[in-house]
């Protein structure tokens, strides 16, 4: 499709603090574009605590809606007038709709993994998952996984209160069997030695964190045919997925719940279906996306050395 910005474009803002590095609104508007959709992303810097007056905008302007990154998934939840049970639970969401004077919001984190990983071949029914880590993304990412017909889910967590806290509030939606417990060496190669999937949920092995697992000999213990997702985008090979390479273990990174929410934000933005086709023009995107950041940071080196 052609762009054309005209009275009948839908307009939508990518929200959050910073968004320098952000490449969701170039893979917003070519999911548009595949879908042949009148529709434009736009980035809008929004820092902690202007998120009221930003929705006063979306209001005044009867803005269609935005998509929300750090540090609003939780601060936008006041401002809702509706929103599902999963995000409620959880207390993240990550899109949100202006439709007949009332906010509607969303996440779809746990949509874009438990896509990516049914779209590597994998049935989820009466799996045993093993999900690393407890914060912000896991309670989504561990409810479509408990939805798609997992059976038993083992959480580990440093902190194994915060485990706990997550199942508490899986079990209230879901009749799994749950086993929180603390994320040791131990615990994790006990688990292991049973888990069919991994899901990777931590920020270990994130490029810009400088923090990893100390301790991958758990992988050792996975059986041949387990399954290891890891959220993780950049790099895009970690630490833990070449382990479970080197093993003969499949595996995917963080890259595929990103494409792959696509399909779940443009059902919910715009009520369009699109065919698995899609996901090539996602990750031609975001390669773009990376490419013109790139690009950026050369041409502010420049500036920055008088160039």
């Amino acid at each position: 499709m052609v762009f054309r910005a005209d009275s009948d474009t839908q307009i939508y803002f990518q929200i959050g603090d910073p968004l320098r590095f952000a490449t969701a609104a170039v893979l917003h508007n070519a999911m548009f574009a595949y879908a042949n959709v009148n529709a434009l992303s736009i980035n809008k810097v929004v820092k902690k605590g202007e998120l009221g007056r930003f929705i006063e905008g979306v209001k005044d302007l009867d803005i269609d809606g935005f998509d929300i990154t750090m540090p609003h998934k939780q601060d936008v939840i006041p401002f809702l007038d509706e929103m599902d049970d999963i995000s409620r639970e959880f207390q993240s969401v990550n899109h949100v709709n202006y439709r007949n004077g009332k906010l509607i919001g969303t996440t779809l984190d746990g949509i874009g993994m438990r896509l990516a990983i049914e779209a590597e071949g994998v049935d989820l029914r009466g799996k045993n998952v093993l999900i690393l880590g407890a914060g912000g993304v896991t309670g989504p990412v561990a409810a479509e996984i408990c939805k798609a017909g997992a059976s038993r889910m083992a959480v580990l967590n440093r902190t194994p209160e915060k485990a706990e806290t997550l199942v508490g509030q899986l079990e209230k939606h879901f009749a799994a069997e749950f086993m929180p417990d603390a994320m040791t060496p131990e615990t994790l190669c006990r688990y292991a030695r049973e888990a069919d999937v991994v899901v990777q949920c931590t920020c270990l092995g994130m490029l810009d964190k400088h923090v990893d697992f100390e301790d991958l000999s758990f992988v050792d213990q996975l059986p041949p045919h387990a399954f290891v997702a890891d959220c993780v985008i950049f790099p895009e090979r970690t630490s833990l997925l070449r382990a479970a390479e080197s093993r003969g273990i499949r595996g995917i990174n963080g890259f595929g719940m990103l494409i792959w929410q696509q399909k779940a934000m443009l059902k919910f933005h715009c009520g369009v279906d699109v065919d698995d086709g899609f996901y090539d023009a996602g990750e031609e995107a975001i390669y773009t996306a990376l490419a013109l950041r790139a690009a950026r940071d050369q041409r502010d080196a420049r500036r920055a050395a008088g160039k």
